[in-house]
């Protein structure tokens, strides 16, 4: 429930400051962006972007390269932000002359903020906060080609697994949370596949550990071009993988898994002209198969059946108990 606003002077509202949480992370961000803005290039700012300032994505760097830039649930907009506390079309921003932008609010459920202000229309200034909804805030920031650059990859570093370019846990966690509250509030199907590489540690045992990391790496290739786009996977944990799988049932789930299996089963790894082969065993679940539709019961009910598929022979799916 969004919190009565009280006017001020300037034609805005004034509204409580985010949750010490919220600050807390926001403050860390800002500290990390500011420090890395400073770097002594010879830099020309005029790339505008917004940098993610709360818990769920911080550090993520949207590049604002459209005259006209909305942002919400849809898909339609132009940045999408999975986060129940935002409505299907949030806010809009617009170039203004001189290379800033002015935000407009959309008729959001939950209001747009500038610098804790609740705003219809405002004008965004190097260094503003830009926060939608009560949770989802942005610093908004003119930035050199460089700067822009750093930025990325600073946040891709974050949320990558440095071993396999794979997302790591901390991120997957924090999307599954995201996108089970989405699922539930438009009744659309969710899954997730938990895999694990059979007999992992016999391809280090008998090829190294170095073979063992390229299998991993391979492994992780493999996944990209097995699932869709719009599917999230990371690496959860040693030689294990979860995927997150939008609008799909538990019986497509089943499919999904039987395909990535098939994929893995098929063309043999590879490390130093030396063909390895792997096979996976994947578990199944989705919120169909929930009491309480919690991250932790989704995942654990995908992880029962994993080790149903690894105690009834490995390389196989499991997708009911």
């Amino acid at each position: 429930m969004t919190e009565k606003a009280s006017s001020s002077d300037n034609g805005f509202q004034s509204v409580k400051p985010p949750s010490s949480n919220i600050a807390s992370t926001a403050a860390s961000t800002i500290a990390s962006t500011q420090r890395h803005m400073s770097m002594p290039v010879a830099m020309n700012r005029n790339r505008p972007v917004l940098v993610r300032i709360d818990a769920l994505g911080s550090g993520q760097v949207f590049a604002l390269k459209e005259v006209q830039v909305t942002i919400g649930r849809h898909p339609d907009n132009t940045i999408q932000i999975v986060d129940d506390g935002i409505s299907r079309f949030h806010a809009g921003l617009k170039r203004a002359v001189g290379g800033g932008y002015v935000v407009e609010d959309l008729g959001s459920s939950n209001g747009s903020y500038v610098n804790g202000l609740r705003l219809q229309v405002a004008e965004l200034g190097d260094g503003d906060t830009l926060q939608l909804g009560p949770k989802a805030c942005f610093r908004f920031s003119m930035v050199s080609d460089h700067q822009e650059q750093v930025l990325k990859e600073l946040y891709e570093s974050s949320v990558r697994d440095a071993l396999t370019g794979a997302h790591n846990r901390h991120y997957f966690g924090d999307r599954l949370a995201a996108e089970i509250a989405y699922a539930i509030r438009h009744q659309t199907p969710l899954s997730v596949l938990l895999l694990d590489i059979d007999h992992f540690k016999r391809v280090n045992d008998n090829h190294g550990h170095l073979a063992g990391d390229e299998v991993l790496r391979w492994l992780t290739q493999l996944l990209r071009q097995t699932l869709r786009a719009e599917d999230l996977f990371a690496r959860y944990g040693g030689e294990e993988f979860i995927c997150l799988l939008r609008g799909i049932s538990i019986h497509e789930a089943g499919l999904a898994a039987e395909r990535v299996r098939l994929a893995v089963a098929e063309v043999p790894a590879g490390f130093e002209r030396t063909a390895i082969p792997v096979t996976v065993s994947v578990g199944a679940s989705s919120l169909t198969c929930c009491v309480e539709s919690l991250p932790l019961e989704l995942i654990g009910i995908a992880n029962r059946r994993l080790c149903a598929a690894k105690n009834g022979g490995r390389n196989r799916v499991v997708v009911a108990d």
